[in-house]
């Protein structure tokens, strides 16, 4: 047996555990929503969300504004989930990014938008700033 068919076994056991490994990093494909009302793709979502599976919730949310581009009421709801959704996984960076992506939409005419989006979002994105901000020394100077 020649140097290279000793090998051949090592190799393909070898590409065999990277491909699983690579395999097993990927993240679910996006959930199907044939069949589903909007009620049940959110209801879907929030089940993720209690279950702490937050990328799969904001699959969930994601996947309905591509199917029901024209339903901006829960559009909305959507977006602001989505970027609550990235603050409780610390990702502020970009939760600060979608909460002033969906305020852009009220400041654009979003006169047809629940208020409900527009509220929790202001008030969520001043938090993440007010907790960034440095804390300033009591006035006597202790602690």
């Amino acid at each position: 047996m020649t140097r290279l068919h000793t090998r051949t076994p090592l190799v393909i056991l070898a590409c065999l555990a990277v491909g699983l490994a690579a395999a097993s990093c990927k993240s679910p494909p996006p959930p199907s929503m044939e069949g589903l009302s909007a009620a049940e793709i959110f209801q879907r979502a929030q089940d993720e969300a209690e279950k702490g599976n937050y990328e799969q919730a904001i699959r969930y949310y994601e996947a309905f504004r591509q199917v029901r581009p024209d339903d901006r009421e829960r559009g909305a709801w959507a977006s602001y989930e989505i970027a609550f959704l990235y603050h409780k996984m610390k990702n502020d960076d970009l939760a600060l990014t979608l909460f002033d992506q969906l305020l852009a939409q009220y400041a654009a005419g979003g006169s047809g938008l629940p208020p409900g989006p527009r509220v929790l979002a202001e008030k969520l994105r001043a938090s993440i700033i007010e907790s960034r901000a440095p804390r300033a020394a009591p006035a006597d100077g202790k602690g």
